[in-house]
């Protein structure tokens, strides 16, 4: 527990507008605000996850002024202050700098947990643990990401190709960050042992991160710390910032890079399909999930693998595969499996047609 006394500040990144779960995710009230797979929002199960590891006035919350305020009205929980405010979304690697500069000024010397407000993680003590062996890592100067170990050939992940263990740390080496694969080369990797998913879950010092934008992103660091003070000035300079993912503009290139295996199941919660991960299928492979607090129930006959959001008593399905059925008060929406991953074209569409917008808010 040594590594725990100091408690670190944690970064949860909830800025993203999680348009693949429309119609439950709306841009001013996205899936990290939703209940998607337990009773409560994704970003609590985040915030329960980091009060494992620190203090509830050291969690902050990531995202732009319009989520503030949703955020506000239905999490409580928060304060004002515990927000980062980006003035646009710009990839991950501006505001978890703009974090990273507000912290070392508020609480100098301390370290940071990045942590995205749409994952699934269990158990919450295997999370515990690894994060105790990270902090450790963290704390002798690394830069620190989780990988975890591949269940299934997954096209749809970034991969870590770890390398040797560090003498004396609980974490190895990292050889290369791999780009999604192809089925073939992700059998490959699922079979190797040597690459694990990355998993966006992200240790380190303040100082080490802000040296390391220093020497690899200077284009990204310099306008916001000539900024970032003023709500103002920062606008106009995320305006012109580059839209670059953290593991691009500094894990790639950086020589203080080290991973810690998960000892947890973990899960991007990015889709509807996700869903069947995440929630125990019945025998034909239908999942059901409700976002209130009284369990719906399903009957189904010559139906199978079937993915249903609704918050109806009962669902009844009789001889349909391979649909996704979400049902909010306004919309129903019903997808064939197939073509989901088209839904960002369905709203598009509705976006062209000025009656329709307003169920895109």
């Amino acid at each position: 527990m040594a590594t725990l006394q100091k408690k670190p500040l944690v970064l949860i990144m909830a800025g993203g507008k999680g348009e693949r779960f429309w119609p439950r995710s709306r841009s001013g009230h996205p899936k990290q605000l939703q209940r998607v797979y337990s009773d409560r929002t994704l970003l609590q199960e985040t915030i329960a996850r980091a009060r494992l590891i620190t203090d509830a006035n050291r969690i902050f919350v990531g995202c732009n002024e319009e989520l503030k305020r949703a955020t506000l009205k239905t999490h409580r929980e928060l304060k004002p202050a515990q927000f980062i405010v980006e003035p646009q979304g710009r990839n991950t690697a501006p505001i978890i700098a703009l974090a990273a500069l507000h912290f070392e000024k508020k609480f100098p010397g301390a370290t940071h947990v990045v942590l995205s407000a749409d994952h699934y993680i269990a158990p919450p003590e295997g999370f515990r643990r690894t994060m105790e062996q990270a902090l450790q890592t963290a704390e002798a100067g690394w830069l620190v990401t989780l990988g975890v170990r591949p269940s299934r050939p997954e096209t749809g992940y970034g991969y870590i190709h770890s390398g040797p263990s560090l003498e004396d740390l609980p974490a190895h080496r990292i050889e290369s960050f791999v780009e999604k694969p192809d089925i073939d080369r992700a059998r490959q990797y699922l079979n190797g042992g040597k690459h694990f998913w990355n998993s966006g879950i992200f240790i380190w010092k303040g100082s080490a991160i802000l040296e390391q934008f220093a020497q690899y992103a200077p284009e990204i660091l310099e306008p916001i710390q000539n900024s970032f003070q003023s709500a103002t000035r920062l606008t106009a300079a995320f305006a012109h910032l580059p839209s670059q993912p953290v593991d691009i503009a500094i894990l790639e290139k950086s020589k203080r890079i080290a991973m810690t295996p998960a000892e947890f199941i973990w899960d991007d919660v990015g889709a509807w399909t996700s869903l069947e991960r995440i929630r125990d299928p019945d025998e034909s492979g239908n999942v059901l999930v409700s976002s209130g607090r009284k369990p719906s129930a399903v009957v189904a006959h010559h139906s199978k693998r079937n993915i249903l959001a609704t918050d109806r008593p009962l669902v009844a399905l009789l001889g349909v595969e391979d649909l996704v059925v979400v049902e909010e008060p306004d919309v129903l929406f019903i997808a064939s499996r197939k073509e989901l991953d088209r839904i960002k074209e369905l709203l598009a569409k509705m976006r062209e047609k000025a009656p329709l917008q307003k169920y895109l808010k």
